[in-house]
């Protein structure tokens, strides 16, 4: 009898002396999952950090566990677990009573002062609520200008959703969404962007230290993710507009365990002509629409659709004149992509996701007049996946790795004309194009001597043509090195390489530019980016302060030759060139996450050339979006718990062009008389002027009623001191046979409201 209480008093012991891996999920309101939560073991002072997901993974010592668990606006939560075996747990924080504002809440799950503890930088995470406290165009709220508001990002033309990422083109700029490619990213011909505000859960731009999980892009990865959280019960949330209104609808199917989301928004603007007795035959919509399902604690899986068109469809009316008559134009616009993502968490401490994804993008023009007909259109389509694998503690190092692939087809363009208009422009078709894209990656970080971490990464990425095949080998290291509990120091190298350009002659990007694949003859591009940072926290003011210097070496880029008219020809090729670019510059970030009073003010100071052995003499020059200063201020103080006012300020240098200086005449052809020739200055030698612009806004938020309806007013004004921004450039005469350039530009001093409600 004796050695039977002998083992029972040795086996605990035994079991003490074990490790178990301890893996969980930490939430907060609503079941959103809650990223950088910090978990602490008591007694050994080890402490990891959720992921994105809200995941976390730990060794522990059989036996009792205490554990603390915190995040900024939660309350602190204590536990104590009985260890025996690998466990799986799940958390819910609570929110802090005098945190429930609603921008006070959003700002702090995200925060910007969190790269403190890794080797990340040049990159910037916003939030669905400060995108919707922003004053913008019409009162939309809109992601792609709030982007254009942060360090190293500069804008195309004003109203456009182009984005110009340290010296890169705007087809360099790879944008996901729950992660599908975008290839167009504008509405309303570009003023405003495609991404539903009230649909999104966080957003975060990242122009350098690229993980190795990302590719595909030179200059930038948006990645664009969705609400996931699963309601308790009915939601409804809405916004009226002077330009369009939105509609989303959050609704539970199973507790905890099945819920869907749709959100659907449209311009009314046409409607609206309309009553006034006009005709504007144009309107955009999109629809958004989310499935969430928690089969066990351990997976959820998520279904992403979104679709949206741009429609321009004129007819004339009866009482159009007889030459309208006989003449209508229809253009249509428009992406589509669908995802499904598995994620699992796993008890060995690892987790996975996988992603399958669908997204397509495409355009058609059919204009006519009498028995003339001019039809256009192309479409890009990508079929991808993705897996990923990680843990975040195996022997003190953090795992990631996985594979990526997608197939792009490409219908570059078809042109069909019949009538008289077939006698100047024939019809073409090119030939569709396919291509894969096959990438592996992997990264692993760590620490060493208490006092540096790093991140060392590789991804291999590839082209697989009918043609001929590229391979990309694509490092990536980022270094940190910590000062004291607020400051720290780091430095970046990553190589980028791109295998998908967007061809477009034009001085502005329109919609109907065409996507199209390396070739044989046409090469990958190339990057290589250093990046220097210093990231200081203020905590007892609650600001963030990050200055960054990076110089970035391009190869490859995509030119055309003088005089090329992309849109006609059938042969791509022989109208593009390759040459080199170089950017470099300094970026500042000051940004305020907490308090009454929140924001950020950005400043940029940079270059960007570019050379082509077939132009300028082979010299270098500006880049056309080589924009030396760019400054950005953004406020939101809450004046009251109903009342609170944002403004944004933003200064930027005018982009570059290309000028007339003079003419020159010569006899035409048929020697009936003489032509005119331009004569140009050096490519990009001048630029637009400089222009800044203010605008304001301010939300209030009346009494519920009832136990559920919240409304809320957003009254503002767009560019406050009616300071136009250039859109175009104009030759105009002076009468005596001189010429001036002038810059037109559009929006001046433009008023808003719009009306949002809850229940």
């Amino acid at each position: 009898m004796t050695h039977r209480w002998i083992l029972l008093l040795v086996f605990p012991l035994s079991c003490l002396g074990q490790e178990f891996r301890l893996t969980g999920r930490v939430s907060g309101a609503s079941d959103q999952p809650l990223s950088s939560a910090h978990v602490k073991l008591i007694g050994n002072s080890k402490t990891v950090a959720t992921d994105k997901d809200g995941a976390f993974s730990v060794q522990v010592q059989a036996g009792p566990t205490v554990i603390e668990i915190s995040h900024t606006g939660y309350e602190v939560l204590h536990r104590t677990l009985s260890v025996r075996s690998d466990t799986l747990v799940q958390f819910m924080l609570t929110p802090k009573v005098e945190q429930l504002e609603e921008v006070v809440v959003s700002t702090a799950r995200y925060r910007q002062s969190d790269q403190l503890q890794t080797t990340r930088m040049s990159s910037v995470t916003v939030t669905g609520a400060e995108i919707n406290s922003i004053p913008v165009l019409g009162g939309e709220a809109d992601l792609l200008k709030t982007i254009q508001l942060l360090p190293g990002v500069s804008k195309g033309v004003e109203g456009s959703t182009d984005i110009f990422v340290r010296g890169g083109a705007a087809d360099q700029n790879l944008v996901l969404l729950d992660g599908a490619p975008v290839y167009n990213t504008g509405h309303l011909f570009g003023f405003l962007s495609v991404f539903n505000p009230d649909f999104l859960s966080r957003v975060e731009s990242m122009n350098g230290a690229f993980p190795a999980e990302y590719g595909g892009r030179l200059s930038s990865i948006l990645d664009v993710q969705t609400k996931s959280a699963f309601s308790d019960r009915t939601q409804i949330k809405g916004n009226v507009g002077i330009i369009a209104s939105r509609l989303m609808i959050d609704q539970p199917l199973v507790r905890d365990k099945l819920s869907i989301s749709v959100a659907g928004r449209r311009t009314y603007v046409d409607q609206v002509v309309r009553l006034l007795g006009q005709e504007l035959p144009y309107h955009f919509y999109d629809l958004n629409a989310k499935v969430a399902w928690r089969p066990s604690t351990s997976d959820q899986v998520e279904f992403t659709h979104y679709s949206g068109d741009d429609v321009l469809n004129f007819i004339p009316g009866a009482t159009a004149s007889r030459r309208l008559q006989n003449t209508n134009a229809n253009f249509t616009i428009g992406n589509s992509s669908q995802t499904l993502r598995w994620n699992r968490q796993m008890n060995s401490g690892w987790s996975s996701s996988l992603l399958a994804y669908r997204s397509k993008f495409r355009y058609t023009i059919d204009n006519r007049y009498e028995d003339s007909r001019l039809f256009t259109s192309s479409d890009i389509e990508d079929f991808g996946g993705k897996w990923v694998i990680s843990s975040d503690s195996l022997a003190g190092l953090s795992l990631k790795g996985g594979l990526d692939l997608v197939r792009h087809q490409v219908s570059p363009n078809i042109i069909s004309t019949t009538g008289e208009i077939a006698e100047l422009l024939e019809s073409t078709t090119t030939e569709p194009r396919r291509a894969w894209e096959i990438s592996a990656f992997s990264q692993v970080d760590g620490d060493w001597l208490k006092r540096w971490r790093w991140s060392l990464g590789l991804r291999v990425s590839s082209a697989w043509l009918q043609e001929k095949n590229y391979i990309n080998p694509e490092p990536r290291l980022s270094l940190r090195y910590t000062l004291n509990d607020h400051t720290t120091i780091k430095a970046s190298y990553s190589r980028m390489a791109q295998y998908l350009h967007r061809v477009s002659s034009a001085a502005v990007a329109f919609p109907t530019d065409i996507w199209y694949p390396v070739t044989g003859s046409v090469k990958p591009q190339r990057s290589d980016q250093w990046s220097l940072a210093v990231q200081r926290l203020f905590p007892k003011a609650g600001i963030f302060l990050s200055a960054e210097a990076y110089y970035k070496t391009l190869d490859n880029l995509i030119g055309y030759r003088e005089g090329a008219n992309l849109f006609v020809k059938r042969d791509f090729e022989e109208q593009l060139i390759q040459g080199e670019g170089r950017s470099y510059g300094m970026e500042m970030l000051v940004k305020k996450e907490t308090g009454r009073l929140t924001g950020w003010i950005s400043y940029t100071l940079s270059w960007s050339e570019r050379r082509f052995d077939e132009l300028n003499g082979g010299d270098w020059f500006y880049a056309r979006y080589d924009r030396r200063h760019n400054i950005a201020v953004v406020a939101n103080y809450r004046l009251a718990r109903k009342w609170s006012f944002s403004a944004v300020w933003e200064f930027i240098s005018g982009s570059r062009f290309t000028p007339i200086i003079g003419r020159y005449t010569v006899p035409a052809p048929s020697l009936a008389g003489v032509s005119l020739i331009p004569v140009y200055a050096p490519i990009n030698s001048v630029k637009l002027a400089d222009t800044h612009r203010l605008d304001l806004g301010i939300k209030f938020k009346p009494s519920r009623i009832g136990k559920r309806f919240q409304g809320e007013w957003f009254f503002g004004v767009y560019n406050v001191y009616n300071r136009a921004t250039p859109v175009a450039i104009a030759i105009v005469s002076n009468g005596d046979g001189t010429f001036r350039y002038e810059q037109p530009g559009v929006f001046g001093f433009l008023p808003f409201i719009s009306y949002g409600f809850t229940f």
